[in-house]
């Protein structure tokens, strides 16, 4: 029967210019967002390659000082390579944020983070520092790319597929007709239903392989995104057929359906959006900057004893290379405290991220969609978590620096070019997005597809008692 139905559809779609077309729309949409992902990627590794061009400019320049026997350019005599800070000055090194092999399907997702940050003691991840691949107006209200479009119109396209099956069968009297012949009406209307749900599915996973393709990713990396995709058509194939067993007419087919994507595409994730991007967004610039402040005065306020005391708290090595007497550390010291009240500002930020995480989280388990394009952005590590996750790792790479600086100048001893490769050799060059669990929105998906079925099932039979 259900090859019957899908020839039966198939017929129906050639012979339908506005079902053709609403399926050409699709595809068409579908490739033009995923050419744009792709140059999203490319301008974001460009980025990267800037950032790694200038690294080595700077390299080169310091190494051709030591190779002079030089401590620095002769029109800037104060610059002297044998000390620490000027080391870290010269040894520029670039952390880059990786691109994940599907970055390009999520490029239009709000998210605020760098994606090269230059390494020394007073970088700060919270400040827009590096390259961003980023759209102030995308960021705010939303973008197209693949991950909206399979989204927002894989659910219209099974709709404009299969708007009228059950009610049609209904007002023009066929079901009798197919009762008689196969004996179960419902059995057709659910074999229209799932030819519909082959043919969306095919578009879904033909825009699927063509990102996959594209952007040169593994088959292990695009196997989640093709299960989420047939997991999502599968969803709305269930609803479909919901409402088709239901339906009186194809009027009361079309509304319920519209009605539906209103509901699970629109105002559930606006009910959240505000909310959202109040809890994901960044603090200004303005806000950075008057903490950055604030935590400098409070520095400049702290007696000896104290300011060893929170460093060495932070910093347990250096109590074994404290200097004698210690108050000539103490100008050191105080610059140790600029990575401690970062990291301070950072968990301070964290009640706030788990506001959000725990929002997504219940947004997801309202609404199917929302939970299908979490998981796709997760897959394309993009999102204010892999933001997030760059950012603790960059405060990680200047605390490093901040504690060999320090240790070197207490040290007093002069600084050579082993130090300095030393110096690069021990700072991280790089950083991929850590995956993101997307089995809790499989389940999410199947989980609402199982209670539509179910309740499709207990409204038909009560209609037939």
């Amino acid at each position: 029967m259900i090859r019957v139905a899908l020839g039966l559809e198939l017929r129906n779609l050639l012979r339908s210019p506005l079902r053709l077309l609403v399926l050409l729309l699709v595809l068409g949409a579908g490739s033009f967002v995923i050419a744009q992902g792709q140059q999203d990627v490319k301008r974001w590794q460009e980025a990267i390659a800037a950032g790694q061009a200038a690294q080595e400019e700077s390299l080169a320049e310091a190494r051709g000082y030591f190779a002079e026997g030089k401590k620095g350019p002769a029109d800037r005599s104060w610059v002297d390579l044998t000390q620490p800070h000027w080391q870290d000055y010269y040894a520029a090194t670039r952390f880059a944020r990786l691109p994940a092999p599907l970055a390009g399907i999520a490029f239009a997702s709000a998210e605020s983070g760098a994606v090269t940050v230059r390494l020394n003691r007073f970088a700060d991840p919270l400040l827009a520092e590096g390259n961003r691949i980023e759209n102030p107006a995308l960021a705010v209200t939303g973008g197209l790319d693949l991950v909206a479009v399979l989204a927002l119109l894989l659910p219209l396209l099974i709709m404009a597929l299969g708007v009228e099956i059950g009610g049609y069968e209904r007002a023009a009297g066929v079901l009798p007709l197919v009762r008689m012949q196969s004996g179960h009406d419902r059995s057709w209307i659910w074999a229209r239903c799932v030819a519909v749900g082959v043919i969306a599915a095919s578009a879904g996973l033909l825009l699927t392989a063509m990102a996959t393709l594209l952007a040169g990713a593994s088959p292990v990396s695009a196997l989640p995104l093709a299960l989420l995709v047939l997991a999502y058509v599968v969803f709305w194939t269930a609803l479909l057929g919901a409402v088709a067993v239901l339906a009186r007419n194809p009027s009361q087919g079309a509304v319920a359906l519209g009605a539906a994507w209103i509901l699970l595409c629109v105002l559930i994730p606006s009910l959240g959006s505000e909310r959202s991007a109040a809890l994901a967004a960044d603090d200004f610039a303005l806000d950075l900057t008057v903490q950055a402040r604030d935590a400098g005065a409070a520095t400049a306020q702290l007696k000896e004893d104290e300011l060893y005391e929170a460093l060495f708290a932070r910093f347990p090595a250096l109590a074994k290379q404290a200097p004698e007497p210690r108050s000539s550390g103490v100008r050191a010291a105080a610059g140790g405290m600029g990575i401690i009240s970062l990291e301070k500002r950072m968990r301070s930020r964290e009640k706030r991220g788990e506001a959000h995480r725990k929002l997504v989280t219940t947004m997801s388990l309202a609404s199917p969609t929302l939970s299908f394009s979490h998981a796709l952005e997760g897959l394309a590590g993009r999102g204010p978590d892999a933001a997030r996750a760059f950012r603790f790792a960059v405060a990680d790479a200047v605390a490093g620096r901040v504690e060999r600086t320090i240790a070197g100048t207490w040290s007093g001893a002069p600084l050579d070019v082993e130090d300095f490769e030393a110096l690069v050799a021990a700072s991280p060059t790089s950083f991929e997005t850590p995956s993101t669990a997307w089995g809790a929105s499989l389940a999410t998906l199947v989980a609402w597809t199982l209670a539509l079925l179910g309740g499709a099932t207990f409204w038909a039979r009560r209609l037939d008692q």
